[in-house]
């Protein structure tokens, strides 16, 4: 996100791989992910970044308060996190998102505040892997927003993930995203 200068487009499958080549994408930094995926670093665009998942096939946004795990980095499988061939992070600069991200990035960032449905839906489905961090950010947002103490989300999401969340993150990683969440909303507020 912001704090990092850089945004990231996380492919997972082939149909991401696919639809990422039809649709177009500059030379830039890009690693293998541990499960077979890429990930595809892209410089921020200076405007809020939200994170999604499911606009495209195979693939997710890591933006603003989202992270991802990079090279060297080994996967739960044993595979390693490595730089594709002559796209390493020090081999190319970071290029900019190409016009068709960018769009599907202020799309989501215009999107209006979600109804209560969607919350209750979120707390009673939980999240699977791949989705996890998401939810886990989303609802960390939607708690600051409505000026839950972030001390207090951040025990409220410890424990919607020890229960929710398949297999749940470690508590390191929650706090690290609640961390960095409520920091973004602390700077959007003007407070930080």
């Amino acid at each position: 996100g912001a704090i990092s200068g850089m945004i990231v487009l996380d492919i997972d499958d082939e149909a991401g791989k696919v639809e990422a080549k039809t649709r177009g994408l500059p030379k830039t930094a890009a690693s293998r992910t541990g499960g077979g995926g890429w990930h595809v670093f892209f410089r921020h665009p200076g405007f809020e970044c939200r994170s999604f998942a499911r606009r495209l096939p195979g693939s997710d946004l890591r933006g603003d308060g989202g992270y991802i795990v990079a090279p060297p980095s080994v996967h739960p499988s044993g595979r390693p996190y490595a730089w594709l061939d002559g796209h390493a992070h020090d081999d190319l600069p970071l290029a900019d998102p190409p016009g068709w991200l960018l769009e599907l990035i202020r799309e989501e960032s215009a999107t209006t505040a979600k109804p209560p449905e969607h919350w209750r839906e979120v707390i009673r489905d939980g999240a699977p892997q791949g989705q996890r961090n998401d939810r886990l950010a989303s609802l960390c947002g939607h708690l600051l927003a409505k000026g839950v103490d972030p001390v207090v989300a951040l025990e409220l999401l410890l424990a919607w993930n020890r229960t929710s969340c398949r297999p749940p993150l470690t508590d390191d990683e929650v706090e690290s995203v609640v961390i960095s969440v409520a920091e973004r909303e602390a700077r959007r507020r003007g407070v930080a």
